[in-house]
């Protein structure tokens, strides 16, 4: 009773607070992928690129705004732009660009051509919002992205220097981090590079973004600032292909978990990319209450994984109280591909408002607590169907099965890796002992029992 009166309270000082709040909106662009070589005459079979010979079988056409077998063409990246800037271009606090801005195919390609083509975005987004900071961080498919390669964490930063102060600039060029404070506000933003979070091996700290972190994270918290992360790759597994290692590595993972709980009352959003599909993750303190959360949002590109899943490119709106960082909704838009290439225009429309969607009329990690507890309990509630649909950014994948259901809200609410596994094993080792006699209660029993330490 207790700690369920301290929840009503801390609801509803969010709804006092946001009923005052000043607003303010941001851009969240992520995963862009943008393909040079794309061509409308390419070879979908072959990244749609153009072959010098005509390929033969049968390849079907693609499209002018680009195909689910194939990376973005520039019709695409150009079109997300001016819809950002249509919609909601001149009133908007900053955008936040959270990496792989250049194709997966474009890895050992050539430098100059990597190069030209980071420009050109960096180009695209600096005309968009000539009045407004881009805060941009690194995708683990970017050039430049890790130690040792030919183009330098100091050439993207020059790049870049337009949005990035000289304090920004400087930890920049030694590990490819930096945090922004908008004194205005209190609000510190700290974007992370993780991709130096990706091997087994090497050193405990590398380049030493740990230590800086922690070093900031301990400054906010006297100063009484509010935090956002902001980082390409969250921990935790990918919940379309949940048996791919995750390449945010277990150690990290587990250092980053602690670090958020310990200045959970600070952290007020976390920003992620990389997965390319529309979903959240929720981090629980030593006592199983929800304490912090991270919103993944959905790529611009269409190109399906390996998994075969696929998702219609997509663009996120945040809307927030600009004294305390709080954020109060977001619109998701979403572009569909195929009336798009079909009508030669690329109309892109609001999928869904987060509130009105779900139901809810706060975010908070108490309250996508309750939402993953709605998957837990009627795994085929309209609750989790509407979930489904937007992961995939407005396409109908087919039907989610139990099994998918469970690999979901595992994947939601239980970031440690190793306590992933153990709650896909539990749900396993349940359906193969319920057999025939399988029903919803069973799957909320499940459920229940995967992940004991969630209240």
């Amino acid at each position: 009773m207790i700690m369920l009166g301290i929840h009503i309270f801390i609801i509803g000082l969010f709804m006092v607070t946001s009923s005052t709040a000043k607003i303010g909106y941001f851009w969240h662009i992520t995963d862009i992928h943008y393909d040079y070589h794309y061509s409308a005459k390419g070879d979908v079979r072959k990244n749609c690129w153009k072959t010098e010979k005509e390929s033969l079988g049968t390849s079907r056409p693609n499209g002018r705004f680009g195909d689910y077998s194939c990376d973005s063409p520039w019709a695409l990246v150009e079109s997300a732009a001016r819809a950002m800037k249509a919609k909601h271009g001149d009133n908007i606090e900053f955008v936040l660009w959270t990496g792989d801005g250049l194709s997966r195919n474009a890895i050992g390609r050539s430098s100059e051509n990597q190069v030209e083509a980071l420009k050109n975005l960096t180009n695209l987004l600096r005309n968009t919002f000539s009045s407004q900071f881009v805060f941009p961080v690194l995708g683990h498919d970017d050039p430049g992205s890790s130690p040792g390669e030919r183009l330098t964490f100091g050439d993207l930063a020059d790049y870049w220097k337009q949005w990035l102060p000289t304090e920004a600039i400087q930890t920049f060029k030694t590990g490819g981090y930096y945090t922004i404070e908008r004194k205005k506000h209190k609000l510190r933003i700290i974007a992370l590079n993780t991709n130096l979070y990706t091997s087994a091996y090497g050193p405990e700290d590398p380049q030493a973004q740990w230590a800086w972190l922690e070093g900031v994270l301990a400054k906010s918290h006297r100063n009484k600032e509010t935090v956002y992360f902001v980082g390409h790759m969250g921990p935790g597994a990918d919940e379309r292909q949940p048996e791919a290692v995750p390449l945010f590595n277990e150690r990290f993972a587990r250092r980053y978990l602690r670090l958020v709980r310990k200045y959970s009352q600070i952290i007020v959003g976390q920003f992620f990319g990389h997965l390319h599909s529309d979903t959240f993750r929720l981090i629980y303190n030593e006592q199983g209450e929800p304490v912090s959360w991270m919103l993944m949002a959905p790529a611009v590109t269409p190109r399906q994984s390996t998994s075969g899943a696929i998702n219609n490119p997509g663009l996120r709106l945040y809307k927030f109280d600009t004294d305390t960082g709080q954020v109060l909704d977001y619109t998701q838009y979403y572009l569909d591909l195929k009336i798009a290439n079909q009508r030669d225009q690329a109309d892109w429309q609001p999928e869904y408002n987060f509130s009105s969607y779900y139901e809810m009329n706060y975010l908070t990690a108490q309250s996508l607590h309750h939402l993953a507890q709605s998957f837990r309990h009627d795994p085929h509630s309209i609750m989790f169907n509407r979930y489904y649909r937007a992961n995939s950014v407005g396409l109908d994948e087919g039907h989610c099965d139990t099994g998918c259901v469970h690999t979901h809200y595992c994947a939601i609410t239980q970031i440690d890796y190793a306590q992933f596994t153990r709650c896909q094993e539990a749900a396993a080792a349940a359906l193969a002992s319920s057999g025939p006699r399988f029903t919803v209660a069973t799957m909320a029993s499940v459920l229940i029992s995967a992940a004991p330490f969630i209240t």
